[in-house]
């Protein structure tokens, strides 16, 4: 069976249409009418984009999108199958690969627990630091006990309230 790229570009041409035309038709872009045609459905998102690529230049071909998309399901199916041959080479080089890709995996945590180790002690240091900075020298508790008190003449809150050595104050 032949592939829908192969079966779009032969219709194409047997009309007499450029890309160009299509692109301007089906308003896909001239890259993507080319990818299609070359069979590189990889260089889209999503096979969402696939098939309505598809369906759109089969309509504009006045083709039958349901005969391109079967065409096109069926060149996925022979190039998602697996090879049954493997070389010892291409699973050897797999798994260096792969591991190479657990020891970066690696390093990378290990970077990371180094940099929260980091923080967590740079926090402590700068606690400290500001409490230091932030602590009073005790002079107010030194001293030599003398507190104004109101005159007569001013009017007392009843809500200052102060604690002197002499007791509570009012």
């Amino acid at each position: 069976m032949e592939t829908p790229g192969i079966m779009l570009k032969r219709e194409r041409e047997a009309r007499g249409l450029t890309i160009k035309y299509i692109a301007s038709e089906t308003k896909i872009s001239e890259s993507s009418i080319a990818a299609i045609e070359d069979n590189n459905f990889n260089a889209f998102p999503a096979e969402v984009f696939v098939r309505g690529f598809l369906r759109n230049y089969a309509r504009a071909l006045a083709l039958p999108s349901e005969e391109i998309i079967l065409a096109y399901e069926s060149y996925k199916n022979q190039t998602s199958q697996t090879p049954e041959h493997v070389s010892v080479a291409d699973t050897v080089q797999d798994a260096i690969s792969a591991e190479k890709a657990a020891n970066n995996d690696e390093a990378i945590a290990s970077h990371s627990f180094r940099f929260a180790y980091l923080a967590i002690i740079l926090l402590v240091v700068a606690s400290i630091g500001l409490s230091v900075v932030f602590t009073g020298t005790g002079e107010a508790e030194e001293s030599n006990g003398y507190y104004p008190e109101a005159s007569q003449d001013e009017e007392e809150s009843p809500f200052l309230i102060s604690n002197t050595s002499d007791g509570w104050l009012q």
